[in-house]
């Protein structure tokens, strides 16, 4: 257990993240909002294959197997993995927390680095991107306590 190390706190979902910098554990939080504020969240309308319409009823669906929603919110969770990899070597993370919905939590975990993997501290699947500094401080205790 890392006592004076730095932590990288994410929190996010499939459209949206909040990183935030712990530079002393059990210390504030301090967002850093230029860390991610040229994520794009959305797919590219090129990506798109086409919908297929039902022989009957008004049924239709997308002629690939993930739906529009879920291969946007893929694409931001990988791009917000690769920044994550970038800032654990440019800022010297000793470990990263991360919180998100269950779903977006799963994706994010696979889009991530090896060596980012290595840093994984406590995490906790829940939508928490709306709460304050003050109260993901709490979060973060509680988590660690229970590790």
């Amino acid at each position: 257990m890392q006592v004076d190390g730095k932590c990288l706190l994410v929190v996010a979902d499939g459209a949206n993240a909040r990183l935030l910098e712990e530079r002393r554990r059990g210390g504030p939080l301090t967002e850093q909002p230029s860390w991610v504020a040229d994520l794009q969240p959305g797919a590219s309308p090129s990506l798109a294959k086409g919908r297929v319409f039902d022989r009957f009823g008004p049924g239709s669906h997308t002629i690939e197997g993930m739906p529009p929603r879920d291969r946007s919110e893929l694409q931001f969770l990988k791009q917000l993995a690769a920044r994550i990899d970038r800032l654990i070597v440019s800022e010297d993370f000793d470990e990263v927390i991360l919180i998100a919905p269950p779903r977006a939590l799963g994706m994010l975990r696979s889009a991530l680095s090896p060596a980012v993997v290595k840093k994984l501290g406590p995490g906790e699947a829940a939508e928490r991107c709306g709460e304050s500094p003050t109260a993901l401080r709490g979060v973060i205790r509680r988590l660690r306590n229970l590790q």
